[in-house]
């Protein structure tokens, strides 16, 4: 593996990573349609709206979170009304986590809050911007996609 020599390289680029992810990341945490659920609630309702049902180790392992932190979330979520907890029906000792309806509802809520304020954000771009940066995200998709993570 190529690591780049100077550290200030590794820095900015890990810096403008971060930032960049921020960005996007907050934005349905703070969308009206978020209402009372938290950033980390927000972030387990996505991975469970991405993958499907999944274990509560998968669910973890997703999120790069301890075990104990994602039940911790997961038990508010259930609580809520937004996320099931049922035994698997081929091992009842596996329990699979999966949205309900009002989890779906309010994914599908943040997800058409995020697609205006794509339209907005594309909208004051000029056309070549709008170019620009889908190249530049294809660009970084492309990368990340041979990164075999670690």
């Amino acid at each position: 593996m190529r690591v780049p020599k100077h550290s200030r390289q590794v820095a900015r680029i890990e810096l403008l990573f971060r930032s960049v992810l921020s960005r996007f990341t907050s934005i349905a945490a703070r969308a009206p349609a978020a209402g009372k659920a938290t950033f980390a609630q927000v972030r387990v309702l996505w991975a469970l709206d991405l993958q499907g049902p999944s274990t509560l180790t998968g669910l973890a392992a997703r999120l790069g979170t301890s075990c104990s932190a994602a039940t911790e979330i997961v038990d508010r979520l259930v609580r809520a009304g937004y996320v099931d907890r049922l035994r698997a029906s081929n091992d009842r000792r596996r329990v699979v986590l999966s949205l309900r309806p009002r989890g779906r509802r309010l994914m599908s809520a943040l997800a058409r809050q995020r697609r205006l304020r794509f339209r907005k954000l594309l909208g004051v771009l000029e056309p070549r911007e709008v170019a620009r940066l889908e190249r530049a995200l294809a660009s970084v998709q492309e990368i990340l996609g041979r990164w075999q993570g670690g």
